[in-house]
Formats: C-alpha cells, structure tokens, sequence
C-alpha cells in the first residue's frame, strides 16, 4: 500500500520576489550579526566591559527577564553569547539560502522579541529601539514564506528522495517530472522527515563552519597584532578591563570613616583613590543605581549615574578617550560634563551632586 500523501498547495511566485528583499535583508543582517561577535576579542572575555557578560549585567538591572539572567544569564554568559552568535549565523543562512525558511523566520522572532525584552526594553519611546520591526519582519517571514524564489531546499529534497530510495534505484537517475503540478503536490511524511533533517543538519553544519572559520580568524589577527606590537599592552588606547580599581579594590586610609550628614550618603572614595585610579564605580546610595566618581586632568571630581540612557546597561569610564562608553549598542558621554559624544541616545548622562570632605578627602554623594 502505498504511503499517505499529504497535499501542498501551490504558491504564488510573485509573493517570494515580494518577499526577496526582506528576505536577504534580514538574514544578511543576522549573519553579520552573528560572524561580527565572533570576530570580536572582546564579547567573549569576562574581563571586558563590552563583553557579554557587561551587557547581561546592564539587561539584569531594567529587563523585565531580570530573574532569569540573574539565575542563568550572567552565570553562563560566555556559552550563552556564543550559541547566540552561532544561532544568528544559522538563521542568517537558512534566510539567505531558502533552508527551513518557516523554521529560520520564527527563530528570528523569537531572537528579536528576546533582544527587545533585554537590550531594547528600557528605550524610549518604544519606536527607537530596533528590535520590534526585526520581530515584525521575521514574522511575516514565517507567515508568508519565501514564496520558493532563489532557494536551496528543492536541490535538499532530491537528496532526500535518493536517501529514502533502495540502494539499487538510488544509482539511477531520479526521476524528474517535466513540469510541477499546477495547483498542488503531494509528498511522503518520510520524505517530509527526511528533508526536514537534511535542512536543519546544513544550517547547523554552516553555522559551525563559519563560527570556526570567524574564531580562527580572530586568534591570528590578535597573534599579528601581538607580533607588532600591536597587543593589549601597547596600544595606545586601550579598554579598561574589569580590573579597574573600585572602592573594594583600593586601599583606603587607616581611621574611621567619617559620619553621613542629613542629605549625604557615606563616604563612597576618597580623593587619595582617585588619584591612584582615576575613577571609582560605586552604588548611588539615594537610588541604587551605579554610578562613577572621575577625577579629570585639571583635578576636578565629577559623578554620573552610570545607567546609560539608552537601553540601560551600566557604562564604563574609558581614561584615555575621556569618555564613559556603553557597552551594549556603542554611546559615548564625555567624562568633564556627561553630554553625549556618539550612539543612539539623545539624552546625556545625570550628573549627581557630591560632597568632598576637605578635612579628611571622604567623597560622598548628596541628595
């Protein structure tokens, strides 16, 4: 008896070339994406403060996912940022490539309503951030479909019919029929099967070659660098690490510490600290966010709240561009007054008011 024919209706060529450029857009987009976080030294090191680790941190503080990353996100951030990376390679394949267009259309989504429930959920209004028309897109994707217009998947399927085919019929040529069927086509729930794992072992095959191809890349453009002197130690302007003193990692002065005063917090550094590390992260104690305490060249002490004003990921005092740089999408504040020097915001940094003990150099935060 032969097998069950499961009917498929036909498709309309015209919606796969209405659907071509969203198509090449959006896998385009996530497989760079994807290869770009690779190519980077940085998003994978738990020393960086643009590594993946930093922007889980900054998501755990405003994302409305803020237990979960706090139990699973930023203990496993390094695997995490690397499946991510590889998954973003897989579904920017499978859209450019016509592989499993349904199945790569709602991993799509599914990355993009997670980076709108992390990086972009703090943006406002909610049309500045960039993740929503990502999801809106891939949605239609898996909706529509890619309308069968420059795919690869009918060249998978042949393989899989000879797969599916005694050893004796699979050296013969397969069968070809001179034309499709007009209005529907009908195939084997094995042949269905078959496919359906043929597809997903080339994008997952792809996603692995291309990550292996990336990180081999990276480790001989860092030994390039190393061997012209171009490593960590010698740059010219190099990133802080995670390193950089904080008020735990200095030592302070022996004696006890002075007093709060009605309408100041305690003493959060003293100027002793700020000139041996030129700046120091501490918790606003009036709002619990993060904030930094930066001695400039001339010797004056500013403090910020170091909550980008973007998307909400804790910035990072960079010395030697004089400038408080955000981890997650790239702004810059300028360290002197907080303005906004590049990135997707508008909105400079808050300037929070201190206090500077000029008996003992205690530095404490006002309300």
């Amino acid at each position: 008896m032969p097998p069950a024919q499961l009917p498929t209706p036909a498709v309309d060529r015209r919606i796969g070339l209405l659907m071509l450029p969203l198509r090449l857009f959006l896998g385009a987009t996530f497989l760079y994406a994807g290869v770009v976080k690779l190519l980077d030294p940085t998003f994978l090191d738990p020393s960086s403060p643009t590594s993946i680790v930093a922007q889980l941190q900054g998501f755990e503080r405003a994302s409305p996912l803020a237990p979960l990353i706090g139990l699973i996100g930023v203990p496993f951030a390094v695997p995490i940022g690397l499946a991510m990376a590889l998954a973003e390679i897989a579904i920017g394949v499978g859209a450019l490539a016509g592989i499993a267009a349904r199945l790569v259309a709602v991993g799509g989504f599914g990355v993009s309503i997670l980076f709108w429930l992390t990086a972009s959920w703090s943006t406002t209004p909610y049309f500045y951030g960039p993740d929503l028309p990502y999801a809106a897109g891939w949605l239609t994707l898996a909706l529509v479909g890619d309308g069968g217009i420059l795919v690869l998947r009918d060249r998978l399927a042949r393989w899989a019919r000879l797969v599916g085919r005694p050893p004796s019929e699979a050296r013969r040529r397969p069968y070809r029929p001179p034309t499709p069927p007009p209005v529907a086509a009908t195939m084997d729930p094995g042949l269905r099967t078959r496919r359906w794992l043929l597809e997903t072992g080339v994008l997952a095959a792809a996603a692995v070659f291309i990550g292996g191809v990336g990180t081999v890349l990276r480790r001989h453009a860092d030994q390039l660098a190393d061997g012209l002197g171009l490593g960590a130690d010698t740059q010219p302007t190099p990133m802080p690490t995670a390193a950089t003193p904080t008020q735990t990692d200095v030592p302070t002065k022996p004696g006890p510490t002075p007093a709060a005063t009605p309408g100041q917090g305690s003493a959060l550094a003293s100027i002793s600290d700020l000139k041996a590390a030129g700046s120091v992260e501490f918790v606003d104690p009036f709002t619990g966010d993060p904030g930094v305490l930066i001695r400039g060249a001339d010797g004056k002490i500013v403090a910020f709240d170091a909550v980008c004003t973007h998307a909400g990921c804790t910035v990072q005092y960079v010395e030697s561009y004089g400038a408080l740089v955000c981890p997650c999408h790239g702004a810059a504040f300028d360290a002197r007054d907080g303005r906004v020097l590049a990135g997707p915001t508008r909105t400079p940094l808050t300037k929070l008011p201190i206090h500077v003990d000029a008996q003992t150099g205690a530095i404490s935060v006002t309300a």
